[in-house]
């Protein structure tokens, strides 16, 4: 039996849980390596360990270039390369009426969040 993604390496942002995590799981059950990157160390690096060498953690906030690189370069020093950035880092964000929105830093972290994060990877 063939694994689809047998020999490739991926970067999940928003790894540590919820679809994140299930596709970390299924990346590495159909042969890829994977870097989680999150911002829930704990869950991250739980989730690495289940996976043994397939999988490693790093800390990412996805807001921050430098640990946006970090994330990607630690995928090419681990394994030599990079074949897929899986943008799934995400969260409710600002709630409420646009009216009232407080434009500090809930909303800018919303916007860096779901924006800029993915511009960044």
């Amino acid at each position: 039996m063939s694994l689809r993604l047998e020999g490739k390496v991926a970067v999940i942002t928003g790894g540590a849980s919820g679809i994140g995590e299930a596709t970390v799981n299924k990346f590495v059950a159909e042969g890829a390596r994977v870097v989680i990157a999150d911002m829930q160390v704990d869950r991250g690096s739980a989730l690495a360990d289940k996976h043994g060498d397939r999988a490693i953690f790093i800390r990412t906030d996805v807001c921050m270039e430098e640990q946006v690189k970090a994330a990607i370069t630690l995928a090419q020093n681990t394994w030599g390369r990079l074949d897929c950035l899986f943008n799934n880092a995400g969260f409710g964000g600002v709630r409420g009426d646009i009216a009232d929105t407080d434009m500090g830093e809930p909303y800018q972290r919303t916007v860096g969040a779901m924006l800029t994060g993915p511009v960044l990877a």
